[in-house]
């Protein structure tokens, strides 16, 4: 063990000569103690002319290329040109209310039979909807006298109209009136 922490202790002392420079004569000399310098190599002190910068080596290989290789090497896969992503379905607003109309409001006190015409028109070129609508009939004052809620699915650029119904049990023998109160869409599947 002794031998072996010798000759690390060895190996050691002399990278740090050869790494400092320590040990050799009349290279770096300055002149004012006649032996050639020796120990770290200083910069620029006063005495003696300097032959370029102190500690710069100067015996560098001049032959290393200094350009990086350029191109693709002809062991690389191809992996070809990238195609178009898949579309993003654009967006729609979720509100059919404006996409919808009613039409012959009638009431039959006889059968108590509510009936209403529904239209739902699809604009859209490219995309079906499902459209959720709800009617209302209504009492001259207002009164809520039947209601009804349906699915009405629309292919693109289409229009569908359907009849709502609904029975009741309001009898009296007046006008009433008929209201879309909601309409609201998502894609069909």
């Amino acid at each position: 063990m002794h031998r072996r922490s010798s000759r690390l202790v060895a190996v050691a002392a002399v990278g740090l000569l050869a790494l400092t420079g320590c040990g050799k004569k009349d290279r770096h000399s300055n002149g004012s103690d006649g032996l050639g310098g020796g120990g770290f190599i200083s910069g620029g002190g006063s005495g003696g002319a300097s032959s370029g910068a102190s500690g710069v080596p100067t015996d560098l290989p001049t032959d290393l290329p200094t350009d990086l290789p350029s191109g693709v090497p002809s062991s690389a896969p191809s992996y070809g040109t990238p195609s178009d992503s898949p579309s993003v379905p654009s967006t729609y607003d979720p509100e059919g209310l404006d996409e919808t109309d009613g039409s012959n409001c009638n009431y039959d006190p006889s059968t108590q039979q509510l009936k209403y015409d529904v239209t739902v028109t699809n604009a859209d070129m490219t995309r079906g909807y499902s459209y959720s609508v709800a009617v209302s009939w209504n009492d001259p004052s207002g009164g809520l006298i039947g209601y009804r809620h349906k699915y009405i699915t629309v292919l693109a650029n289409s229009t569908k109209t359907v009849t709502m119904a609904d029975t009741t049990s309001y009898s009296k023998r007046t006008s009433i009136t008929c209201q879309i109160t909601a309409a609201d869409k998502t894609p069909a599947s």
